[in-house]
């Protein structure tokens, strides 16, 4: 099912060719993008849906079509895809976890994660993990809460026991964090700290940089980390502001930072402006959330939004002197290191 809204422009094809593609390396490594079926989420009751803005955009991708947005995207760059299914509590997760082993063994994404509930048993993930060739898991809260921001705890929607076995395995952990107050929020890093102690060769790659779409929340979540916060991966899913990336290349070590879209979401064409503390999406196409705060005619010079990501990263990368090298890393080295190419 391709999205009829999803085309690209003349402005969109001078944006990437003058702006991006004469900066971006030629081999891209997105980490984050989820792809599934449209029988896999037919359950998914409708005011769910409408409760959840990025829902709305869109939450069925088949890994045929994530090829088209991405070739469509970024002609000549080998743009490789790691996988996982929408995380939607009412979703069919087992059909489609079999879906990405599918995909992975038929080729046609470069690798994939297990989407996990916290009641599978031990022995069902490590059956699972070692026989379908996943290079990780995802939890996310939405597995007991129902809910984005839900004031949940790490360990209801991954216990222990799983962390425990992604350590022993080698796996990457995917992990979309609970709770209003974000990353910084003091349970939050308290469960952060105590899983290095306790899992301390764990790959932990904290998603949406701990779900920080400000530097407002990024500087206190790296204040209270303190050096653990060296010890984690973050994923650029979702993120747009350069102030985010500029204290993230300042603070962090580039090969700790991962690209990643949060596909099949950011399909359309705007970008977002932000308060001390909260951002707002604008759109040109017709969601159900959008208000079209600028009009039309600002809206016609909106290019893809993830162009605007990728370009931001790309300045940001400039104005702090880091070169080609971070570049390559964020776009593509960091992630076949991470998931052991």
């Amino acid at each position: 099912m391709k999205y009829a809204y999803f085309e690209k422009s003349g402005l969109d094809k001078t944006f990437y060719e003058e702006k991006i593609l004469p900066r971006l390396p030629r081999e891209v490594y997105d980490v984050h993008t989820h792809v599934n079926l449209e029988q896999h989420v037919k359950d998914v009751p409708k005011e769910r849906i409408m409760d959840d803005w990025a829902f709305q955009c869109g939450y069925v991708m088949s890994a045929q079509d994530a090829r088209y947005y991405f070739d469509t995207m970024f002609p000549g760059i080998d743009y490789k895809i790691n996988a996982f299914p929408f995380p939607i509590r009412e979703a069919d997760i087992e059909a489609s976890n079999e879906y990405i082993a599918q995909c992975i063994r038929e080729g046609t994404i470069r690798s994939g994660f297990l989407c996990i509930k916290p009641e599978y048993g031990v022995d069902y993930l490590e059956k699972m993990l070692t026989e379908n060739g996943y290079s990780g898991v995802k939890p996310y809260p939405d597995m007991v809460s129902g809910k984005k921001g839900a004031e949940v705890g790490i360990f209801d929607f991954m216990p222990r026991e799983q962390f425990a076995l992604a350590e022993k395995l080698g796996k990457v952990v995917m992990m979309h964090l609970p709770r209003a107050g974000r990353m910084p929020d003091d349970r939050n890093i308290a469960e952060l700290k105590e899983i290095r102690r306790e899992f301390p060769n764990l790959k932990l790659c904290i998603a949406h940089f701990g779900r920080c779409f400000t530097p407002y929340h990024f500087s206190q979540a790296i204040e209270k980390m303190g050096e653990d916060i060296h010890w984690l991966y973050f994923d650029t899913a979702a993120v747009l502001n350069p102030a985010v990336y500029e204290l993230a290349l300042k603070k962090l070590s580039p090969e700790r930072i991962l690209f990643g879209t949060d596909e099949p979401i950011f399909l359309w064409h705007g970008k977002r402006t932000w308060t001390k503390t909260a951002y707002q999406n604008l759109a040109r196409e017709d969601f159900a959330w959008n208000t079209h705060t600028e009009g039309t005619e600002a809206e016609a010079g909106y290019t893809f939004y993830v162009y605007e990501q990728v370009n931001n990263i790309l300045d940001t990368i400039d104005k702090l002197g880091l070169g080609a090298q971070t570049a390559g890393q964020i776009f593509g080295g960091n992630a076949k290191k991470l998931l052991g190419e």
